[in-house]
């Protein structure tokens, strides 16, 4: 056991105690604890706190930051004049309190690491050995090359075939972008995103795309493009454009007419001639023959075929065309019918569907003609089953299966009949199946079953019915994903819900253009859904969604959270603030009414990060007021954890650093309370980064600048712990970027703004696109970065680059702060003016009182760096009248006050100028 303070550590019961009171401590927390007190009083290296905390897995030292300031949290370091756990600089850290250990302590034995299964292998091919050469030889002088056919030959099976015969060619793994479920020829971008693992955002990810593969010589798969065939074209000859060592194998149905296309016809298997001669030898000659009866065998448990069979296998496959799914969906029948029971079917069926229409394509009847005829096998209750699946367009599981499929008994297709007729379902491989986890089973239909059962439904008459049964699951989907997110680990909760939005999607399209009570229901179903969108960030798809359900909803509730949802959305787009802002106040209207403590504080939330955007300060500050009567009535522990936030946030723009101080240290130190705080937020920023990122500037301002560095950095550490681009990009353009200038760390701001380019880009987000177009100009001998060829509108960003970029203050900036306006940069853009009336012949006086009162203001708003810098330009002023006693003492009284920062530019010139100073009398 170890004592340190008031603390206690019991490794053998993995507790820490304050008081005799638990402390609540994460695992890694806890481990990193117990082995800085093993070690008390050494430096403990970084690799062993890593391999201490995580034995089995490849972390990055970012995770290491996160959970030692999540200590450092848990035991009030820095709270009090309390000291644990110093930093030690390119090494690790080390416990510096001290320390009593009881040597009759034990320890816990780690856990270990959950196994993962390896993928399937690819299945075994018939006569495709040919096609495969061939289009790997292609695959060496050619970038494009489209496998084409008719749907159920085989194009994807023989993709992945050449991607594994080629994995020796390319330093990069192949990637396989399945285009099945995309429903639109916009959303084809955000697929190929999607399958690299890149963030999918509201702009075109074309971007970020290009920029993950320019340098990668590696093999794209694009399967399944004929729905959305233009689309596809356009994207290819753009990533073929841009990235030169990529090469494209897409499957089609037709070719994409684009250029550098080779387009390699995918033939059937191959069957024999009606007049060709049938012996044993024929199912090593005939692919298709092989096919068939590899799979009989596996049914029947043995091979070998009579004459007569053989005959009529070849007939079937020769009347199926060679079409591998047709092949296989017969043979899955062997069980049930006799080869000549089958070959009278397949007869019958042609006969029937190809009557009065013999210019029709052969392949495409031949294809439903085995469609038609598999499902005539099937019992009625399994037809309609099959018909109520085709609604998904994703894979789903069991109980969504009995959600939507069942009709609760009403004609015998209750819970327990769905789970009977999906198992029989998937046995005659009408259904695949594939085990995610020991629990949980995926399902799904192959593309032309559930194109074909789609039909049979709405020949049925009982589509509407299905489809709002499947609506209504979605609901249920997207509640259970709402509280799944304060539990999951992130990658987990992506992997569960993120691809139900195909099924979402189709939801919505159906409800959504339906009579008034299914409408309705698709504008309760986008409501519910709001967090999934935000979460996958399709924020543009999301606000067109969210517009139609707003003109279909009945709900006040369903409004409330469209409004607010359509703000989030609305905020991240360029130019689109002004409807954000009368979203996010719709919003805060109705959770006003309806007494939605929680909900009124995330649309206040959103109203505010918009007004202080706009850097209508005095609009927050109102805002802030109005929100504080509603705060002061209730008991809501969510909400007052809003105020504080976005009351520091208010405050310090508006220039009140110790008040907004005092707020952002309630939240910096708030425990978190899921795994996951975004949704704290109308605009969806992580709660810790967005303390931290507030605290690090309000610290700079205050005179702390070592710390505000540290707290930077430990927010963008977070941000890239819990993997969120927009609260990275947030913690990135407000917090790091501009601190690390201040205090003139070159080193970590060119790091930063590399980071922040990097992810604004890749996740196609325009705002802070914008932001780090700015940043790039500080450091550019470009006219731009001297104050020409930009200007901006007053708020954050255009402040925060007059604090970097004296050059571009001029006229406006000072005619503003003159007027009270600019908040937070306002006695910095005095001093700015009193040091370019100097330069523009003013007398000394007249500078000496512009001066003095960005002094005075500096020490109103409790901003120690603006002081400093202003009592730096002061004293020059003084000194230039021969006034050198006053202006030492009056830089020296500001230069006293640091505890901190003594290498920052500021602080190196001021002593330095008090030497010189000193040096004249």
């Amino acid at each position: 056991m170890y004592s340190f303070d008031t603390f206690q550590l019991i490794p053998a019961r993995r507790l820490l105690l304050d008081a005799d009171q638990p402390v609540l401590l994460g695992g890694r927390a806890f481990d990193i604890l117990a082995l800085l007190l093993e070690r008390a009083g050494e430096v403990v290296e970084k690799d062993e706190l890593i391999a201490r905390a995580w034995p089995k897995t490849c972390v990055e030292e970012a995770n290491l930051r996160v959970h030692v300031s999540a200590l450092r949290k848990a035991l009030g370091d820095g709270r009090q004049k309390r000291r644990f756990i110093a930093s030690i600089a390119g090494r690790g850290y080390s416990f510096v309190a001290p320390v009593d250990r009881d040597v009759g302590a034990g320890t816990t034995p780690r856990g270990l690491d959950t196994l993962r299964t390896s993928p399937r292998g690819l299945p075994k091919l018939f006569g495709r050995d040919n096609a495969i050469g061939a289009l790997a030889a292609c695959l060496d002088s050619r970038r494009l090359i489209t496998i084409v056919g008719p749907g159920g030959i085989g194009k994807t099976t023989v993709a992945l075939a050449v991607a594994n015969h080629t994995l020796g060619n390319y330093p990069f793994p192949p990637c396989l972008v399945d285009l099945t479920s995309v429903a639109s020829g916009t959303l084809v971008s955000g697929a190929v995103a999607a399958a690299l693992q890149l963030p999918t955002t509201f702009v075109d990810p074309l971007a970020g795309i290009l920029m993950h593969l320019r340098e990668r010589r590696m093999l794209l798969i694009l399967d399944n493009c004929e729905h959305c065939i233009d689309a596809v074209a356009g994207l290819a000859e753009q990533l073929l454009d841009g990235a030169p060592s990529l090469t494209i194998l897409a499957t089609s149905r037709e070719s994409l007419r684009a250029s550098y296309e080779l387009i390699y016809r995918l033939p059937s298997l191959s069957v024999p001639a009606i007049d060709a001669e049938i012996d044993a030898s024929a199912v090593d000659r005939y692919a298709a023959l092989a096919l068939f009866s590899e799979r009989i065998a596996a049914i029947r448990g043995h091979v070998g075929h009579l004459p007569d069979e053989l005959r009529l296998i070849a007939d079937i496959c020769r009347r199926l065309d060679g079409l591998p799914l047709a092949i296989e969906l017969a043979a899955a029948r062997i069980d049930q019918f006799s080869i000549r029971a089958l070959a009278s079917g397949i007869d019958d069926c042609f006969a029937v569907l190809t009557r009065n229409r013999r210019s029709a394509l052969p392949r495409h009847q031949t294809l439903r003609a085995v469609h038609d005829w598999s499902y005539h096998l099937l019992s009625p209750d399994e037809q309609r089953v099959l018909q109520h699946l085709s609604v998904f367009r994703a894979s789903f599981t069991l109980d969504a299966a009995c959600a939507v499929a069942s009709d609760q008994g009403a004609t015998g297709l209750d819970d327990a009949a769905v789970s009977e007729y999906l198992f029989n379902l998937a046995e005659k491989s009408l259904i695949t199946s594939e085990r995610e986890s020991d629990a949980i089973i995926m399902y799904r239909l192959l593309d032309t079953t559930r194109a074909y059962a789609e039909e049979k439904c709405a020949a049925s008459g009982k589509q509407d019915q299905v489809r709002r049964r499947h609506a209504l699951h979605c609901c249920a989907l997207a509640c259970e994903a709402e509280v799944d997110w304060e539990v999951l680990p992130v990658a987990s909760w992506h992997a569960r819900y993120g691809r139900r939005i195909a099924d979402i999607r189709s939801a919505l399209n159906w409800a959504l253009q339906g009579n008034a009570d299914d409408a309705d229901l698709g504008a309760h179903l986008m409501a519910v859904s709001t967090l999934i969108w935000i979460e996958l960030s399709l924020l543009d798809e999301q606000r067109g969604w969210i517009q139609r359900a707003l003109e279909s909803t009945r709900s006040e509730s369903d409004e409330m959270r469209l409004q607010a949802a359509l703000g989030n959305a609305l905020f991240h787009l360029n130019g689109e603030r002004a409807n954000a802002a009368a979203a996010f106040a719709r919003a805060y209207q109705l959770a006003g009414n309806r007494g939605d403590i929680v909900s009124h504080a995330r649309a206040y939330s959103g109203l505010c990060a918009n007004q202080l955007l706009d850097g209508d300060y005095a609009a927050a500050l109102a805002s802030g007021a109005h929100f504080a009567t509603f705060v002061e009535r209730h008991d809501a522990p969510v909400a007052q954890l809003i105020f504080d936030r976005m009351m520091a946030l208010t405050l310090h723009f508006s220039g009140e650093q110790a008040r907004a101080g005092e707020h952002a240290e309630r939240v910096y130190w708030q425990p978190v309370s899921s795994q996951h705080d975004t949704r704290n937020s109308g605009v969806q920023y992580d709660q810790c980064v967005a303390a931290a990122t507030i605290l690090a500037r309000i610290s700079w301002l205050r005179g702390l600048p070592d710390q505000a560095l540290r707290l930077a950095k430990e927010a963008v550490d977070r941000a890239l712990a819990i993997d969120h681009p927009i609260s990275l990009c947030y913690a990135l353009a407000v917090g790091a970027c501009p601190i690390a200038y201040w205090v003139g760390d070159k080193a970590s701001s060119a790091t930063f703004l590399a980071l922040l380019t990097d992810r604004a880009t890749r996740c196609s987000f325009p705002q802070w696109q914008s932001w780090a177009d700015h940043y790039q100009l500080i450091d550019s001998s470009s006219g731009a970065a001297h104050g020409q060829g930009f200007r901006l509108d007053p708020g954050p960003l255009s402040e925060t680059l007059l604090t970097l970029m004296p050059h571009r203050v001029g006229p406006e900036e000072f005619a503003r702060a003159e007027r009270g306006l600019g908040g937070w940069c306002r006695p910095e853009v005095l001093r700015l003016k009193g040091d370019a009336m100097l330069k523009a012949g003013a007398s000394p006086a007249q500078a000496d009182a512009v001066y003095r009162r960005s002094l005075e203001l500096g020490a109103q708003q409790s901003a120690l760096a603006w002081e400093l810098r202003t009592s730096i330009s002061l004293a020059r002023n003084l000194t230039t009248q021969n006034r050198h006693q006053e202006g030492a003492t009056l830089l020296e009284a500001a230069f006293l006050r640091f505890d901190e920062g003594f290498e920052t530019p500021d602080l190196v010139t001021a002593r330095t100028l008090l030497r010189t100073i000193g040096s004249m009398h």
